[in-house]
């Protein structure tokens, strides 16, 4: 293996073999010029050498062949997706619910009063990995439910946060992209407070997240803070410790901070990546691995961000690493992550609602995602999500308003028009939920009773 010092490399130099990062990490495939704006970002980054078995070649072969994977651990081009059943009409739960086809109804705790305003104490993150597996907690004994009352002031206030949060990764993001620092403490300690408000306004922020006018706002910030939400709401579902969870917490909120170093054009264009553009795109965890590391984050942290990317059948980047070789944080951010990328628009998609995108998990959750982590999201956001709009069975429309703990299939859902009587709980007999309705026909509901409150 031959070391070549970034400092000596020049633009265009092409490499006869393919060119890695620490000796492992594939940047360029053999044959591929190397750009000036990498060499920067190589630089930038706190690289300084890299490693080949190849010679920097002066022109290039006439007849380049890219094999599709190389003797590194980044694959030179992707694999081909799982194909994945998109249909949304029906799941099988038998897997995640067990056999049992009408879950008992549980008890719902007493709401808790939100957080006083106060400055938490800093947060010591520890730094041995996370190695357990917890189960979802199980269903409560059976008892009469209510769905927690609806508070605009509390929403707007709920909305207020969302939007402080969304700020506060923005200039984290920004300040690292100027002075290469983290204020490690106030990281902490925003995220210990964010950890605590979703556990007392869980339903706002499910609902928050859920709206378009949110999924609509910078791609990379509001990436990171929709899937911090996510994440968190898993965590307090698996009961996680309270220094765990605000580990978690830092672990995704910074996980997309390699990203503020690659050309935007990348992640938003709506176009086909080339190959090098893919490798290149495919840096970005071991990119911010590499930043979490020399700021002293936990190696939890550091684990998390580097593999948040892997997936339990080993098609995932940057190592390819399977099953319980990858991190339970980064289990979970990769749950959060895609739960996140499926709602929100992007230039080369539209966006599709929170329970499509659950169930596309689900179908796919053997292939790709842990198990237990995808039956805890399911439990934590019901598999009739917050906000959506659903058709029941008694010809009726409603939107779901709030969950049942220990039962996703059973939320509370408000019937339109009936705002002035209280939500119901749908159940497995009386009243049912037929399907879920398509943008469309949520926009064309809306309307008409836009229009007939204005004709009253």
């Amino acid at each position: 293996m031959n070391s070549y010092k970034i400092e000596e490399l020049k633009e265009d130099d092409i490499f006869s073999e393919n060119l890695l990062l620490d000796n492992e990490f594939l940047l360029l495939p053999a044959h591929c010029k190397i750009k000036a704006s990498q060499l920067q970002m190589l630089k930038e980054w706190g690289f300084e050498e890299l490693q080949s078995e190849g010679k920097i070649q002066q022109t290039i072969p006439p007849t380049v062949h890219v094999e599709e994977k190389s003797g590194g651990i980044m694959h030179m081009m992707p694999k081909p997706a799982v194909s994945i059943d998109t249909a949304t009409e029906a799941v099988d739960l038998n897997d995640f619910l067990g056999s049992d086809s009408e879950p008992a109804s549980t008890q719902k705790a007493a709401p808790q009063p939100a957080p006083a305003a106060e400055t938490p104490k800093p947060v010591q993150i520890q730094q041995a990995q996370t190695k357990a597996k917890p189960a979802p907690e199980a269903a409560p004994a059976p008892s009469k439910l209510a769905a927690t009352p609806y508070d605009s002031k509390s929403f707007e206030e709920a909305k207020k946060v969302y939007y402080e949060y969304t700020k506060f990764i923005n200039e984290t993001y920004t300040h690292y992209a100027t002075n290469k620092t983290f204020d490690n403490e106030e990281i902490a300690k925003r995220v210990a407070a964010l950890c605590t408000y979703i556990k007392n306004n869980r339903n706002n922020m499910l609902r928050i997240i859920s709206m378009q006018e949110v999924a609509d706002q910078n791609f990379l910030i509001n990436h990171s803070m929709r899937s911090t939400i996510v994440a968190i709401n898993i965590g307090l579902q698996l009961k996680m410790h309270e220094e765990k969870l605000v580990e978690l917490g830092i672990a995704c909120m910074l996980h997309e901070v390699g990203m503020i170093f690659l050309p935007p054009q990348l992640y938003m264009s709506d176009r086909q990546l080339s190959a090098p553009e893919k490798l290149m795109m495919n840096t970005h965890p071991i990119v911010s691995y590499n930043i979490l590391k020399k700021a002293n984050f936990s190696l939890n942290a550091q684990l998390a961000v580097l593999e948040h990317h892997e997936r339990i059948n080993g098609s995932g980047y940057p190592r390819h690493v399977s099953g319980d070789k990858i991190s339970l944080y980064a289990k979970i951010i990769a749950v959060a992550c895609s739960f996140e990328a499926i709602t929100a628009p992007r230039s080369y998609k539209e966006e599709r609602s929170t329970f499509e995108a659950l169930v596309e998990m689900l179908r796919n959750s053997n292939r790709q995602y842990d198990g237990t982590i995808m039956k805890t999201l399911l439990y934590s956001i019901s598999l009739y999500p917050i906000g959506v709009y659903v058709y029941l069975s008694n010809g009726k429309i409603a939107q779901v308003v709030d969950i049942t703990p220990g039962s996703p299939r059973t939320p509370f859902v408000q019937v339109l028009g009936e705002e002035d009587k209280p939500p119901v709980q749908v159940d497995m007999s009386k009243l049912k939920i037929i399907r879920v309705l398509n943008k469309q026909e949520v926009a064309d509901t809306l309307a008409s009773l836009k229009k007939a409150g204005e004709t009253n």
